[in-house]
């Protein structure tokens, strides 16, 4: 089982592990303190951005001053408290506490002095007082005592106090008004040190509308009053900060136990470079690290790991462009229409711009190199290079986010319901070697549904053009060949992109991957032989490629497709006679492969004994020869009979039967003088009437030529 350890932010406390050469600084200011003379009170302000370290400077300051005898340092937590009350009188408590464990007097101690002239004012909490109250109480005679003997004592004692209060920026306003309310009516004790750490304008700017009504300058003069030595962290070095996001990479790539080629490495390193100058704090650095530690193993082997790491480098880095791209799948995916090429292409140029307005150019340019990676359409938008059709195997094949199949797995860490599991799929074929053709397709029934079927079958039309081994692909095609009940086909303008034919189409590309004379004729037999249903059969059949002037090496000459025919034509016969009902559906490719290749007059007589015993089966004969048609809104209308239908009913079928059966029905050839499309009548009648008045037409026209 695999471990995943993620940091939070990660502050450190062990100068051995300072990336970014903070503990110099921290070692100067904790000695400063330690070695300083006046013992009036100090208090330091260090401010950084989040991120920038502050915390880890905190460590190595408290880690050093706690090195020296005389200095005890307090590490107060003003996010443990609600009200400012609680919050001023748990930080005498945190003092006394602190202070008392280290002096050894035998005299007086500060929890004595805070016990007899602050802790009494605890029972005003709760009770509406406010923090003016306890303010008054040490604005009054009784706090100079309480000074006097504090400092007595420190001063007996030799120690000095440090009071270290960290991540102000992150508190609510009110509770930052506190903190500062707190030490300006504290930070007066003298042999007490207070260091402060947080975002300057962060912090300014919470003050300021408290104190300055909304002057942007209130809140630093305010700042200016308290803090008495203002130190800026310094900026991190590039390259510092670099090695430590990289280092970082390396880490989440060894946790999921991924190794990158030295291609992918090279594509990353190329397309990350644009994030660089994006990067400013150490914070963002194990942010992208602790994001690909938990995408990379859940999407192993599923997703381009590149793209996934570059997609979740833009949503760490340019997060206003990774919402824009996951909710604008059209904008990076589709090739855009001649029609409106200009027009669009300003649209999707105009929605990148905009992102990224506040970025400057340079910024922009980078950004746009690494989407143009990612989404190669886009180099349509900014260089007027197009992709055709054909990339979109390309890209599925390696799994790249700009696949219209993969795209939706980067941003949802899953695998939707219409799509299907990589891992999965190759663990099937995998197996499909060593498995029965039970297991195999009891496999695959566990794999499939309603919804992936057709992803199921495209991407193994994908993969068998890399299978080689001739054992997988015979039990991969005699495995697809009897499930094909599973593969839906419903009534639609462009028929052949149901997964009932792409299964046939899938078959044929298999058979079409076997060297072997012999063996691809053996596969293709027991292919017809074993398919289920018989329609299936005759599908994988009519997609058999035929020898041609183009076609593929493997693909059949004239007389392999009649030897194959007739195989299929015996299987036809004996299913028919034993279920005539087969003739109910789909008849028409049914009877097109039996009469071409099955024995003279087998499907005439077939077809005869049926209408002579159930005449009303005409009816059902006729329309299953109809061409679909559709209406603008997509839907199927019903369709006329017209002559190329006729010639092909009666290519297959003896006329003769048909008309007896018609007379039987209505006992008379019902005739027209014109052709009856616009008759009231029933639609089968219609069918009817129009095969009639083409039959009579035939006849005219050969007793025409006959006389002639």
């Amino acid at each position: 089982m695999q471990h995943f350890t993620y940091s939070s932010d990660a502050p450190i406390s062990d100068s051995a592990q300072d990336a970014f050469n903070r503990f110099p600084f921290a070692h100067r200011v904790s000695k400063i303190i330690a070695n300083r003379k006046d013992i009036n009170s100090l208090v330091i302000g260090i401010y950084g951005a989040w991120g920038e370290g502050k915390t880890s400077v905190f460590n190595f300051i408290e880690s050093e001053l706690s090195k020296e005898e005389d200095v005890v340092c307090i590490r107060f937590n003003p996010w443990r408290f609600g009200d400012e009350n609680t919050m001023l009188l748990n930080f005498f408590n945190d003092l006394v506490r602190a202070v008392d464990r280290e002096i050894e007097t035998k005299g007086e101690k500060i929890g004595e002095v805070v016990d007899k002239y602050i802790r009494p004012f605890a029972q005003l909490l709760g009770k509406g007082e406010n923090v003016e109250a306890i303010s008054n109480v040490l604005n009054s005679a009784d706090i100079n005592e309480i000074k006097i003997r504090v400092e007595k004592i420190l001063k007996e004692e030799g120690k000095r106090i440090v009071v270290l209060i960290d991540d102000i920026d992150r508190l609510e306003k009110s509770e930052i008004h506190a903190v500062f309310r707190m030490v300006k009516l504290t930070a007066d004790f003298k042999y007490t040190a207070y260091i402060l750490a947080f975002d300057k304008e962060m912090v300014s700017a919470s003050i300021q509308e408290r104190y300055g009504s909304g002057n942007s300058e209130a809140g630093k003069l305010f700042l200016e009053k308290i803090i008495q030595v203002p130190l800026q962290l310094l900026a991190i070095e590039d390259t510092d900060l670099r090695d430590f996001c990289y280092k970082a990479i390396d880490n989440a790539l060894e946790s999921g136990e991924i190794q990158l080629t030295n291609e992918e490495a090279r594509l990353f390193a190329l397309n990350f470079q644009g994030f660089e100058a994006l990067l400013k704090t150490p914070r963002q650095a194990m942010l992208y690290s602790n994001i690909i530690m938990f995408s990379l193993p859940i999407l192993k082997d599923e997703v381009n790991v590149v793209d996934l790491m570059l997609i979740e480098a833009i949503r760490v880095f340019i997060p206003e462009l990774y919402e824009v791209i996951k909710m604008n799948k059209n904008v990076f995916l589709k090739q855009m229409d001649n029609y409106s090429l200009n027009q669009e292409k300003e649209r999707r140029k105009l929605l990148i711009e905009h992102t990224l307005k506040s970025y400057d150019e340079v910024s922009i340019k980078d950004i746009e190199k690494t989407i143009t990676y990612l989404f190669p359409r886009l180099n349509q938008v900014f260089s007027n290079t197009s992709y055709s059709a054909g990339w979109e195997k390309t890209w599925e094949e390696k799994q790249r986010i700009c696949s219209e199949i993969y795209f939706q797995r980067y941003f949802s860490y899953s695998i939707p319901k219409g799509d299907l599991s990589d891992i999965k799929l190759n663990n099937l074929l995998q197996n499909m070697e060593i498995q029965s053709l039970e297991e195999n397709g009891a496999n695959i029934i566990e794999l499939i549904n309603e919804k992936n079927i057709g992803m199921f079958i495209s991407k193994l039309r994908n993969k068998v053009q890399s299978i080689d081994n001739h054992r997988i692909l015979e039990n991969l095609a005699l495995s697809i060949a009897v499930l094909g009940d599973y593969y839906p086909h419903p009534p639609q303008l462009f028929s052949f992109r149901n997964p009932f034919p792409q299964a046939a189409m899938l078959i044929n590309d298999i058979i079409l991957r076997i060297e072997v004379k012999r063996a691809r004729l053996n596969l293709v037999n027991s292919v017809l032989i074993k398919a289920k249903p018989l329609k299936f059969a005759i599908e994988c059949f009519r997609w058999l490629e035929r020898e041609e002037e183009d076609s593929n090496k493997n693909s059949f000459n004239e007389n392999e497709i009649k030897s194959i025919g007739r195989n299929l034509a015996k299987r036809i016969s004996l299913e028919v006679k034993d279920d005539f009902k087969l003739l109910f559906s789909d008849v028409r490719n049914l009877l097109t492969v039996w009469n071409e290749y099955g024995e003279k007059n087998e499907t005439q007589n077939m077809i005869k004994s049926i209408l002579d015993e159930s005449p009303k089966y005409v009816i059902n004969l006729l329309q299953q020869y109809l061409p679909r048609g559709w209406g603008s809104d997509g839907l199927e209308v019903k369709t006329d009979l017209r002559r190329e239908t006729y010639d092909a009913i009666t290519s297959d079928i003896d006329v003769e039967d048909i008309i007896s059966a018609i007379n039987k029905i209505y006992r008379n050839r019902m005739s027209d003088e014109q052709y009856p499309k616009f008759l009231e009548c029933s639609y089968e009648e219609l069918i009817v009437r129009q095969f009639l008045w083409l039959h009579n037409k035939q006849m005219i026209n050969s007793l025409k030529i006959e006389n002639e």
